[in-house]
């Protein structure tokens, strides 16, 4: 080896001088020029390790919001997403973008030197920065991580985010990530929401000519916008579509008569379908008085899956009970009993066409339906009047003052057969089963309506209640959560849920107790017992929650004006309201057994799997007390069980046990 470098340096000592300090001056630059690309590949490599990827799916200081499963459902900001998946993106919007954006896409490894090249000369000939050359890669990385500026620094920095990120996604990934975040005006990020905004419909429908549109408008949404520069769009419309051709993504022929049709736009920000779910999470989002991006993402107690059914199951619901109506509407609420938790929201008929979401925001009055309420505070304040005999008579619409200041008071709360009085008398757990009007505003006067009220306002209705005793029959307006959170309180012994939330991170320590465990035990076997009527067996058989000790009621204003059905299981509480807006009758014959509990049927089913965690009673003790019965209503194996009352008010026992009648009376009802 030592004889071959004498060799060497004698035949370069035969150079002349000044060609050996020239080759050694240029070995010292080469040398020199490694260490300094080696060093400066080193800080960049190493400035690039420290971002965090899952700022890909999610914008800069953007909190994410994600179901109970995990599945994205949109931000928690007022940038309007729709997240969309490469299935459900039609094959002409991701070539329209490919071709106007980054042709070399499947081809690179995250920079497209020819590009670069191309840039770099633009760029030398205008003496400072006009063309990036970046690709789709590159475009994500600086939308993710908020790079600004142009300058070499930020483009270099870019550049090996770009080589880092296709290292560690996949180029479907990729390129789903930039759809989906990509900015295009409006507030709108991303195509999905893009579509709805720009043009009324789901980017799975959108055409050959929208599709060029929404690719034309990347490079600059603002300044190419169809809204405010139409005839600009159209001519970057007309760029994509000459530049699919040069792709091979579409002929000559589907170009031209495609670049024939006028530009067509449906601009309607309301469109985008961030629905009354993600409307309320974000509400809630902003009252927690977080910072956007911290944290990164927000979980909901909801399924997006299940808001996927509410919207079909509300719309289908509504036709068909009033084809013609398109006024109509409606609310769904469910609640898990014991942490507060918005399993399931419906705000009404169509978020698009109205936003104003009546579950979280309604307030109406709850007519009958309020009457487990009533009965639950009125066990509370006078447990010795569970055998109380109320006459069963009509009453002087005086002492009610609901719709006129003369007359008797009607009975509209039943929905079986019409209420005959006996002229005698009635316990109050029998009026409850069968929404006896009359009897409950006696009731009300029996313990007293203002103790009464007093211990309704335990419920935390924000509304005050009326002070006449059409307060007792649902006459007064209430939230519609507030209802669905107080009757969670009769599902759990008389402690309702916490303040309901949507968020995880919402929840709040238990409540205080606002019944007894008795009372709301007594109610709750009233009303499992009344789930077993005849007219509520068809929905409840169609959807198998028949004979499962659920805790239902059904309910109306005396002037058909709103219709409820509220039930729960052990674990959950189900709110279903069907009605308009204003005080316009549902239909002359509305009852809760046709306009409410078809609903909350299919809803019950779908947030149990059709398997409800029942107290597992039997059809009740009343219906082995009650004799003789007055007669009862029969359909198939199901009755309603009627219940005769003691002669007098019995004060001083303990309702929950046995009651030993008096001679020649009927015995009185007990609660298990």
């Amino acid at each position: 080896m030592i004889p071959f470098f004498h060799k060497l340096r004698d035949r370069w000592r035969r150079f002349p001088r000044w060609f050996r300090w020239l080759g050694g001056a240029c070995a010292v630059v080469l040398l020199a020029g490694l260490v300094i690309f080696g060093a400066v590949w080193q800080h960049y490599a190493s400035l690039a390790a420290t971002y965090d990827m899952e700022a890909l799916t999610r914008g800069q200081n953007e909190t994410l919001i994600v179901d109970a499963k995990g599945e994205l459902i949109g931000s928690a900001s007022d940038i309007e997403r729709e997240p969309v998946t490469l299935q459900t993106v039609p094959k002409h919007l991701t070539d329209a973008i490919l071709a106007t954006e980054d042709a070399r896409f499947y081809d690179h490894p995250g920079f497209d030197l020819i590009g670069l090249t191309r840039a770099a000369v633009a760029n030398f000939n205008s003496s400072g920065i006009k063309q990036g050359g970046s690709t789709i890669t590159q475009q994500l990385a600086r939308n993710a991580f908020g790079l600004q500026g142009k300058n070499y620094e930020r483009k270099i920095t870019e550049i090996f985010l770009a080589m880092r990120i296709e290292r560690e996604r996949t180029k479907d990934q990729i390129l789903t990530n930039y759809l989906n975040r990509i900015y295009l005006g409006h507030g709108c990020s991303g195509v999905g929401a893009a579509a709805r905004c720009y043009f009324g419909k789901d980017v799975r429908d959108i055409t050959l000519v929208e599709s060029a549109t929404l690719a034309g408008i990347i490079k600059a949404p603002v300044a190419f916008s169809p809204i405010l520069q139409p005839k600009l769009a159209r001519q970057k419309r007309d760029l994509t579509l000459k530049r699919m051709v040069e792709t091979g993504a579409i002929t000559e022929a589907e170009s031209a008569a495609a670049q024939e049709q006028p530009l067509t736009v449906r601009y309607d920000k309301t469109r985008v379908r961030t629905g009354y779910m993600l409307a309320a999470a974000r509400a809630e989002f902003q009252g927690m008085g977080l910072k956007p991006g911290s944290p990164p993402t927000m979980t909901m107690t909801p399924r997006l899956e299940w808001q996927h059914r509410l919207d079909d199951m509300m719309r289908k619901h509504l036709e068909a009970l009033a084809p013609e109506d398109k006024q109509l509407q409606g609310a769904v609420i469910v609640l898990d009993n014991r942490t507060g938790a918005i399993l399931a929201m419906q705000g009404g008929r169509d978020f698009t066409t109205s936003p104003f979401n009546r579950a979280l925001e309604g307030v109406r009055p709850p007519g009958t339906a309020f009457l487990p309420l009533v009965y639950a505070a009125a066990l509370t304040l006078q447990p010795e009047i569970t055998d109380a005999a109320l006459l069963d008579g009509p009453l002087d619409n005086r002492q009610a003052m609901i719709g006129g200041l003369v007359g008797t008071l009607g009975e509209w709360g039943a929905d079986g057969e019409p209420v005959t009085y006996t002229g005698g008398t009635i316990t109050p757990m029998q009026a409850l089963l069968e929404s006896r009007t009359a009897a409950t505003v006696r009731l009300g006067y029996e313990v007293g309506l203002d103790p009464l009220r007093g211990a309704l306002n335990g419920c935390g209705f924000t509304a005050p209640l009326r002070t006449e005793a059409a307060f007792t029959l649902g006459q007064s307006h209430v939230r519609l959560i507030e209802l669905a959170r107080a009757f969670t309180a009769i599902a759990s012994d008389g402690r309702p849920c916490p303040t309901p939330h949507l968020l995880l991170a919402s929840s709040s320590a238990r409540s205080e107790e606002i019944f007894t465990p008795a009372a709301a035990s007594h109610v709750r076997d009233t009303m499992i017992t009344g789930m077993t009527r005849p007219e509520y067996r068809q929905p409840l058989v169609q959807h198998g929650l028949a004979k499962k000790s659920i805790a239902g009621f059904g309910g109306i204003t005396y002037d058909r004006t709103d219709a409820w059905f509220i039930g729960s299981d052990r674990a959950i509480t189900c709110l279903v309201w069907i009605g308009h807006d204003k005080d316009i009758p549902i239909s002359p014959k509305a009852t809760a057994t046709t306009a409410a509990l078809p609903l909350w049927a299919a809803v019950f089913e779908m947030v149990t799997s059709g398997k409800p965690q029942g107290w597992d009673a039997k059809v009740s003790d009343l219906n082995l007390l009650a004799v003789p019965l007055r007669a009862q209503r029969v359909e198939g194996d199901i009755a309603v069980p009627s219940i005769s009352p003691v002669s007098k008010v019995v004060i001083g026992h303990d309702p929950y046990k046995t009651v030993t009648a008096t001679p020649g009376a009927a015995p009185s009802p007990v609660a298990r």
